[in-house]
């Protein structure tokens, strides 16, 4: 007999109210006090005083406006072999498909980043692809619990769809994820690994960045990214991140990346945003550490999350790649629904 599920409202009001699953509980590591995880080059955590600070000096924006909605294309069933296809959903899910797994990365189709239907950074682009025309999903990454990346009511529509796909997530995130629906939830710690088949291994990397979904569970739960890494070369998804040295660390472990999903939004204020998020000339740099061939920018123009304007993130990433001599089109910018395919980096010895 299947459980009951609470609605998914219910479940971030108990947390919102301290009655929700507690932190991870472990080991200390080094980069875990054994109360609290933090970064590789420990970042400061902007305290209330200076959140309140950022609210009330807010930098004026141009309005924000509705973007017209995407044609939906055609998504195969499966991509076998070295081949490689990623589909840009919106923000930071994709949908990526190799070795035969269809592999969803930090699903959101709500109407607003938020615990709340009526309240938060509300939607200016619809999904690229909508969830109901998604192919059969084989395993779901969640990157960190930041309402924009572990997004409730998405995941329970997923879990109603595709209840044996496997979710992949970071310490301390399992139990809130299964009161979703899902039976299959594995949580890695930076570094460890999980073969998907006998041709494709996931491996989660540190990124630099915090977890919250209130105000007292910060860091309490670990974020990461991940590698993809087969014979035909490593692809990084690395949710949110600021840029210190985790990149160039992916890079001396994993060699010259195939493909890099790289967050370009949500960076203005500098002096608010920096040690958490990557602004476009940082995410150049990302991409240049990481030796990538193929690089897609993401995480911006779906929500308002910070000050920079609407448009502000392309245009910076193009002065950017300029400034850097970077070629376009090794580093491009996806409107939702846009699939692209990326040529293997290595080929698989036959």
């Amino acid at each position: 007999m299947s459980r009951v599920l609470r609605p998914t409202w219910l479940i971030d009001l108990l947390n919102l109210l301290g009655l929700g699953p507690d932190g991870y509980q472990g080991p200390p590591s080094d980069h875990f006090d054994g109360r609290r995880f933090h970064n590789l080059h420990p970042t400061p955590h902007k305290d209330l005083r200076q959140v309140l600070k950022w609210r009330l000096n807010r930098e004026k924006q141009q309005p924000w406006a509705i973007q017209p909605a995407a044609v939906e294309r055609e998504i195969p069933a499966r991509v076998p072999g070295d081949a490689l296809r990623v589909t840009y959903v919106n923000h930071a899910t994709l949908l990526i498909q190799h070795q035969g797994l269809n592999i969803l990365t930090d699903p959101l189709w709500s109407e607003r980043a938020s615990p709340f239907a009526f309240l938060g950074p509300k939607r200016y682009h619809a999904p690229g692809v909508s969830l109901e025309r998604l192919p059969a999903i084989d395993v779901i990454l969640v990157s960190h619990n930041h309402y924009d990346h572990l997004d409730l009511p998405s995941l329970r529509r997923l879990a109603e769809r595709f209840p044996l796909a496997q979710v992949v997530t970071g310490l301390g995130n399992a139990a809130l994820i299964r009161q979703c629906g899902f039976a299959r939830i594995a949580e890695l710690d930076w570094w460890q690994a999980l073969p998907l088949n006998g041709a494709l291994s996931l491996h989660a990397v540190p990124a630099q960045h915090w977890s919250s979904r209130t105000r007292g569970d910060v860091n309490r739960s670990l974020w990461l990214g991940f590698v993809l890494d087969s014979a035909a070369g490593p692809l990084l998804f690395p949710g949110d991140s600021g840029l210190g040295p985790e990149f160039a660390l992916i890079r001396q472990r994993f060699g010259p990346l195939r493909f890099a999903a790289l967050p370009i939004g949500a960076y203005a204020p500098r002096w608010f945003m920096r040690d958490n998020h990557m602004n476009p000339d940082d995410a150049v740099q990302a991409h240049l550490q990481l030796e990538s061939r193929c690089s897609m920018a993401i995480h911006f123009g779906t929500f308002n999350l910070a000050d920079e304007d609407q448009f502000a993130p392309l245009s910076e990433l193009t002065a950017a790649l300029r400034a850097r001599q970077v070629e376009e089109s090794r580093f491009r910018v996806p409107q939702p629904g846009d699939c692209w395919e990326i040529d293997p980096l290595v080929r698989a010895t036959e």
